[in-house]
Order: C-alpha cells, then structure tokens, then sequence
C-alpha cells in the first residue's frame, strides 16, 4: 500500500475503531466499578484515560518510514486506535486483566496479551527496562455497534500501567527504547537503575497498601455496615466522603464490643432518626454521610466522651443531641 491508499482507507475505517474503543470502554468500566466502590473512577485512574486514534502522519510514518517488518502496512498497526489506563498500584493492573480475560468479555472481543511485563521480569531476571501491559482487542465476529457491523480485524490496543511506570514511559520511551540512537551507556545504565528503582517502590507501595488495609479492617467493616444501615433506613444512598473515616477513626475508642449488634439495637429502638437525617436532605453534608449514625449511637451512649472527641464542625454534633433529647454544652 501507498500512502494515499492508506490514508483513504483510514478516512473511511477510523470512525469504527473509535467507535470500538469507546465500547470497550465502556465494558471494562461497566465491570471495574463495582470493584473499586466506594472509590470513584476518576481517583483509581491516576490519568483521565481518553481513547486515541493515531492522526495522518503518524501513521504514514509508523506504516512506511520506520523500517518495521510489516507484511501489511495499514492491517499490522495494531495501535491505530489505543486506550491507556494508569493506575496506582501492580495490584490494581491485575483487575484490568482478570476483565479482559473474562469468559464474560468474550461474548465482545477475543484478545492477545502483546506485553507482559510480568513475564519478561522471569525471562530476563537481571533487565530492568520499559514495564507496562499492553493487549490487542478484536471484535467476535459479526460484532456490531449501533447496528453498523464492525470491520473484520478492527484492532484496539490497551495499555495499563502504574503511575510510576508511566513516569519511566513519558521520560525513555522516545529517547532510549524506540530509536537506534545513541543512547550513552551510561544513559541507559541511570534508566535502568531508575526501573529498578521504582520496581522496588511499586513492592513497597504494595506492602504498606496490605498493612493498611489489614490495621483499617475494623472501620471498613463498621463503616460498610453504617452504609447499608442508612441506605436501609432511608431509602438514600449514602455519601462516601473522607468525613466518614475522620469520624469513624476518632470514635472508634469508645466502641463497646460487638459494635454492630449494640448499634442495630440503638436504630431499631430509635428508629425516628431517619426520618430526623431525612429532614437535612441537602440542608447539611454530614448527615448524608453514614458515619452520622455512629455519631447518634455514641452521643447517646457516651455523649461528654463523644463531644470532647469530635473531629469535625460542632454544630453537626449539636443537631444529633438536639434530635436525642440531649443539651449540648
């Protein structure tokens, strides 16, 4: 092919590859969600992920100028249309896969893992270089989106990586990988200390996440059961704001045992609270939060202790010993 026949082929092919990265997309987020809540997408991904279609030069220049060993310059491009995802942690590229390997998501596309770090960590133990996953989506055959049927081979490339790994792309991938340039040895030897170094912070970051998360576990599991108590009580879905761990860290020392038979038993004996919290339905922020429930629970309870405490704006505190019949000194 030339490259006015690739151009007028791309003209006439690449709104269907947009259309097929939007749509796997949108089946990797649909899936992710509910693995991430209460964390919203826009904080899990640490780069806003937009798909990206490779404009004309670029894939002239790919296609014909880069002395690649393509047998088909325009259909052995596998990135004319790519997808990046960044995530914070090694761990949280693990969701990304176990997605795109899903019997689930086979009904949408068949795949081929292009790059594994993970694999090329075993089969080069003493490299450190580029780290990042990338896979190549094709759609089933027969695959149609808004009933125009995809073109057979209509390839997708999607990358996930960690914010550091991103990092070490953004600064060598153009300088250091790509090119047969001349790199000085010891240009490449600072590279390669720099990807040994953040291997080991990305372990590092891993160890601390599993230490946090097992010293966290009593509030996760206290503040899961406020949530589904509020939503429970109200009919609202409760907001899951930072507000919620400051209240629920600073009160977990006046928790009695069992906290979570003694709290049911306070809401079933008082359940008119909800209808109280219904009340401040966009009046005030805290009492949309669920750690408003530990807040009457314990104000009741122990309410001096609870009010010396307090981490956050009196005046919510006030509210809740008003509604439990109690002054507020």
């Amino acid at each position: 092919m030339n490259e006015q026949e690739i151009l007028e082929r791309w003209e006439k092919e690449s709104p269907f590859y947009k259309a097929w990265a939007d749509l796997i997309g949108q089946k990797i987020e649909e899936r992710l969600l509910p693995r991430i809540e209460p964390t919203p997408l826009s904080y899990f991904l640490k780069v806003e992920m937009k798909p990206r279609l490779k404009g004309n030069t670029s894939l002239i220049d790919k296609a014909l100028y880069r002395s690649k060993p393509y047998k088909d310059p325009y259909d052995d491009i596998t990135d004319k249309v790519g997808m990046r995802y960044v995530v914070l942690l090694t761990s949280h590229i693990k969701e990304f896969e176990s997605i795109i390997e899903s019997q689930e998501c086979a009904a949408f596309w068949f795949w081929s893992k292009d790059k594994d770090y993970e694999a090329e960590k075993l089969s080069k133990p003493l490299e450190f270089a580029y780290q990042s996953v990338h896979y190549v989506l094709r759609p089933q055959p027969g695959l149609a989106i808004d009933g125009q049927p995809l073109p057979e081979g209509v390839a997708c490339e999607v990358q996930i990586r960690t914010l550091l790994q991103h990092a070490h792309s953004e600064l060598t991938h153009d300088t250091i990988y790509k090119p047969k340039t001349n790199a000085q040895p010891s240009v490449k030897r600072t590279v390669a200390k720099s990807m040994a170094l953040i291997e080991a912070t990305d372990e590092f970051f891993e160890q601390a996440m599993t230490d946090l998360a097992k010293a966290n576990a009593p509030q996760h599991q206290l503040l899961e059961y406020l949530s589904t108590a509020y939503k429970n009580g109200t009919g609202i879905t409760p907001g899951q704001e930072r507000s919620n761990q400051l209240v629920v860290d600073a009160l977990m020392e006046l928790l009695p045992e069992n906290p979570v038979d003694r709290i049911e038993e306070f809401l079933v004996s008082k359940n008119y609270i909800f209808d109280r919290i219904k009340e401040q339905k966009g009046q005030r922020h805290f009492f949309n939060q669920p750690a408003v429930l530990l807040a009457y629970f314990l104000s009741d309870k122990s309410p001096a202790q609870t009010r010396d405490i307090w981490p956050i704006d009196s005046n919510d505190l006030a509210k809740v010993f008003s509604d439990l019949g109690k002054k507020f000194e």
